[in-house]
């Protein structure tokens, strides 16, 4: 048996085009007595060709057969190191893929980019359920039909991008589709880590990012939710699990893993929860106000369960039932806690952040909204402030029976050590 293997280049004048005279360059392959012949994407003009293989010195024709012969004897050692098939077929997709590995596919991104996100939910980093949306941004990839898993990464523009972009503005929201691109953009990136691209193609590629309105209940619409007489027990329960989540700011997946262990108290006899978020596993820290409470002991703090699509379900009958034409769902309940502790408590936002479970105050600030009323009333107590101060013509000494009631600034808005001289004494 022939055991040997050797490249040799040609360029045939019977290819050679009537109207420029170029024809395509041609490898031959030799293995063990098998011939396979590929035309390679270079052209050349036959009588040229011929003349700068012939030459000693180094020409652009012998440096570019030199590479490509090269780069075809490193892909059949690693095919021998990796007990991989070196044939016809696996040669033709190393060239179709432009003399890269043909696993350097989207598929195998993706598929490397998955497996690396699968350890990641394994190690408590990242959820499942955040790993499940890099699938569907998949899915939506494969099915716009541009690319596919067999697409060869170095054949991806950002022309690609851009279509795909616009493939999914007609099926989503603006704000859902910039979360969908930029987890693409993360497959991409790991590409580009891992050494499997070799250019990005969302470098000329800008994805605007409207932020979405955030809706939340006022307290007249929950004393609405809350007084309201439904006609179901199911309804009541599902209103009772929306309710505790407007007071207590948990998420939907917190409070139903919840137990009665969870519900601590310290020794002031604040009833609080302090546990980490099943999402994304940021510690959180929520004070139950006494609507909570209530709740809470009516069953018996173990709250029930219920499917998270039933559960929005029946608060959509709910909001009918109490003519509330904004959307009522879990998330809603969370946004208007959050709004709650921020206008009505005067808590600040790092603070709404720890209660919400937020590593930082940027996600925060698109759940809690200052409304107009709290920006005008902070500017009317501020003023009110400045009159106290500046009416007041006499020594702190001077009265000593001044108390601290006597100011017109909240404690909820102002520190007792801001709104009084650090040498008075209560």
């Amino acid at each position: 048996m022939n055991n040997t293997f050797s490249i040799t280049f040609s360029c045939r004048k019977s290819s050679a085009s009537k109207k420029t005279g170029l024809a395509p360059i041609e490898m031959s392959v030799n293995q063990h007595g098998e011939r396979w012949v590929f035309t390679l994407p270079r052209k050349a003009k036959p009588e040229e060709f011929r003349k700068e293989m012939t030459l000693r010195r180094q020409t652009p024709t012998k440096d570019y057969t030199s590479a490509v012969a090269a780069k075809v004897q490193s892909f059949q050692t690693t095919c021998l190191i990796e007990r991989r098939p070196f044939n016809k077929e696996t040669l033709r997709e190393f060239i179709l893929y432009g003399f890269s590995d043909y696993r350097k596919s989207m598929g195998y991104l993706f598929d490397s980019f998955l497996e690396s996100q699968q350890k990641k939910v394994a190690a408590g980093l990242s959820s499942q359920r955040n790993h499940r949306k890099y699938e569907i941004v998949r899915e939506h990839l494969y099915k716009h039909g541009d690319i596919q898993a067999d697409t060869p990464l170095m054949a991806i523009r950002s022309k690609h991008i851009v279509d795909f972009y616009s493939y999914l503005l007609s099926i989503r929201d603006s704000t859902t589709v910039a979360g969908m691109m930029q987890k693409l953009k993360s497959v991409f990136l790991f590409g580009l880590r891992n050494r499997l691209l070799a250019e990005n193609p969302f470098l000329f590629v800008k994805i605007p990012r409207k932020e979405k309105e955030v809706q939340f209940l006022t307290q007249e619409e929950v004393a609405r939710v809350r007084k309201a007489k439904l006609p179901t027990k199911r309804l009541d329960l599902y209103r009772d699990l929306f309710l505790f989540q407007c007071y207590s700011a948990l998420s939907f997946i917190d409070m139903e893993n919840l137990v009665p262990e969870d519900f601590l108290q310290n020794e002031k006899g604040y009833i609080y929860i302090a546990k980490k978020r099943s999402k994304t596993g940021v510690k959180f820290c929520t004070v139950l106000f006494e609507d909570a409470i209530e709740i809470a002991r009516k069953y018996g703090f173990q709250l029930p369960t219920s499917r998270v699509q039933n559960y929005n379900i029946g608060l959509k009958a709910i909001a009918d039932f109490c003519r509330i034409k904004k959307p009522l769902h879990s998330l809603i309940a969370r946004h208007t806690a959050a709004c709650y502790l921020l206008n009505e408590k005067g808590l600040s936002m790092d603070i709404v952040a720890r209660i919400l479970g937020h590593s930082t105050t940027k996600i925060t600030r698109h759940y809690a909204k200052l409304r107009d009323t709290t920006v005008l009333n902070a500017v009317e107590l501020a003023d009110r402030a400045r009159a106290v101060v500046t009416a007041t013509s006499f020594s702190w000494t001077s009265c000593p029976s001044w108390t601290i009631s006597d100011c017109v600034i909240p404690p909820a808005q102002v520190s007792l050590v801001q709104a009084c001289p650090k040498d008075y004494e209560f």
